[in-house]
């Protein structure tokens, strides 16, 4: 058997694993970023807040699109990386 092939469908089994292992994490991850842009916490809805909150509300609403991202670009890499060599 091709060796080659054997370990370029190991890569693409860790990916797809790494990339579902992430998808399952997304969920706890939304929960706890919808839940600090409450109004308990840091009330990203009030107009009035100050600067270093707004800050922080934007960077709490880009934290799941870079996770998304982050993991498609790793596993995707790690795929294409076992597939070449």
């Amino acid at each position: 058997m091709n060796n080659k092939g054997q370990m370029a469908l190991v890569g693409i089994m860790i990916g797809i694993f790494v990339f579902l292992f992430a998808m399952l994490a997304v969920s706890p991850l939304a929960d706890v970023v919808e839940e600090q842009l409450g109004s308990s916490n840091l009330d990203c809805s009030n107009a009035s807040i100050t600067d270093g909150a707004k800050m922080a509300c934007l960077a709490l609403d880009l934290t799941i699109p870079y996770f998304f991202v982050t993991v498609l670009a790793l596993a995707g890499a790690y795929m294409t990386a076992k597939w070449l060599m």
